[in-house]
């Protein structure tokens, strides 16, 4: 059995962090077979599921019988390492603080906009409760349309806890902003990552499918605070992404509106790229993203300092673009335009030791093709992580965090 990382002492506690995964035809064959290679009752338990498997209901159950964990979190996800079809469990012992954020009307949502249709009765008392913040707080609380009057308030598990944690994982719906501000506020160093879960409407009747103990839920965020004392790393690849032109920087711009950069319109000078030499040959449904250094970060050879969005839409007539991002930009922040290039259908790949996390193509999702069922099961130890076509979380020491959605994009997770 290999582990994330043996034993930890703090403050005189033994942590053991172990991770494993099963491929079988069932879920329970699946937890069955990695039961048998890792430890019983443990502090916590993350269960990623692929959405190959024909029902969900039993899995939080089985879950409990199989491997007694005291706290059972996870998610439906598109595939998992290695195997594809199957489950990846990360098992975690006494430094970890799971935590639970329902989706109730007090979540505020910034990414679920209603076009032509009524809201919900859930969207109006949403809207309500932070028309009240906003009187209760005054607009000095208002001094942004992508974030929450109220931002900064932990999940209750973690506000009674002192220190600051080594990471933070999460599996979530498409709606983590209001959570990550929060964390970002509290914990800027601190590494964040996990997954959006996949969509699941026509497997069990909800958006996604979400585990909290012996409850499958279709929306909110589930996650864990390791305040162990190992430090980690998360590392970014985009491995579909190259630049296009030079760096530019922001000289005007409004929220998630760039209107100029260089004093120049933004658009034009995509176009113009786009016109020059080898690329003149890109399709109009090619796909365009931006690279954004944080605000204050001139040097511009470490892209692993970036953080990179969707370019949704342009005006070449005003230079207008706009940037799928809940940040606002700043101006003199320097930017990358890149675009997306060829790339091999790529699953997950299992490494050991490494949690990994990939962004899957909408076209080249696990029930986009027939799947063939394994024969006998396969147990890979120390193997966790997870493939999602609706992006993966990140959030790297003094980096705004964000979903991360760019196809064939991957985070991973290393020890120090």
């Amino acid at each position: 059995m290999r582990l994330l990382r043996a034993f930890i002492t703090r403050s005189s506690r033994r942590t053991l962090w172990t991770s494993v995964t099963a491929t079988a035809r069932t879920t329970d064959e699946c937890i069955q077979q990695a039961a048998s290679v890792v430890q019983k009752d443990p502090h916590v338990c993350v269960a990623l599921v692929s959405k190959s498997f024909p029902d969900y209901k039993s899995v939080t159950k089985q879950l409990a019988t199989r491997l007694r964990s005291k706290y059972t979190i996870g998610c439906v996800v598109d595939h998992v390492p290695g195997t594809k079809h199957g489950i990846s469990l990360l098992l975690g012992d006494t430094d970890v603080v799971p935590f639970h954020v329902p989706d109730n009307s007090e979540r505020h949502k910034v990414r679920n906009i209603s076009v032509g249709r009524w809201g919900s009765v859930e969207d109006f008392d949403r809207l309500r409760f932070q028309g009240n913040k906003l009187n209760e707080n005054g607009w000095d609380a208002f001094n942004t349309i992508s974030r929450p009057a109220h931002q900064v308030a932990l999940p209750s598990t973690l506000q009674s806890q002192t220190g600051t944690p080594s990471f933070v994982f999460l599996a979530s719906d498409n709606e983590p902003d209001q959570l990550l501000n929060a964390l970002d506020h509290h914990f800027p160093q601190t590494p964040k990552i996990g997954v959006i879960g996949s969509s699941t409407p026509f497997i069990t009747g909800e958006p996604y499918a979400l585990f909290c103990q012996e409850e499958m839920l279709g929306g909110g965020i589930v996650g864990f605070a390791s305040y162990n004392d190992v430090p980690v790393d998360v590392q970014v690849n985009h491995s579909a992404l190259e630049t296009l032109g030079e760096p530019l920087t922001i000289t005007r711009c409004r929220g998630n509106i760039i209107l100029d950069l260089d004093q120049a319109g933004a658009t034009g000078l995509l176009l113009a790229l786009i016109q020059q030499g080898q690329s003149a040959r890109i399709a109009k449904e090619q796909e365009f993203y931006l690279g954004i250094y944080p605000p204050g970060q001139s040097d511009t050879s470490d892209p692993s300092k970036m953080t990179v969005n969707r370019i949704t839409s342009g005006d070449p007539s005003r230079g207008n673009m706009a940037v799928d991002t809940t940040a606002d930009l700043q101006v003199g922040q320097i930017v990358q335009f890149m675009k997306r290039r060829p790339c091999d259908d790529q699953a997950v790949s299992a490494k050991e030791n490494v949690a990994v996390f990939g962004v899957v193509d909408q076209d080249q999702t696990i029930d986009a093709k027939p799947l063939q069922l394994p024969a006998s099961p396969k147990v890979l130890p120390g193997v966790f992580g997870a493939g999602s076509e609706n992006g993966i979380i990140v959030g790297r020491p003094g980096l705004a965090s964000q979903i991360l959605d760019v196809p064939y994009s991957v985070a991973e997770l290393h020890t120090k």
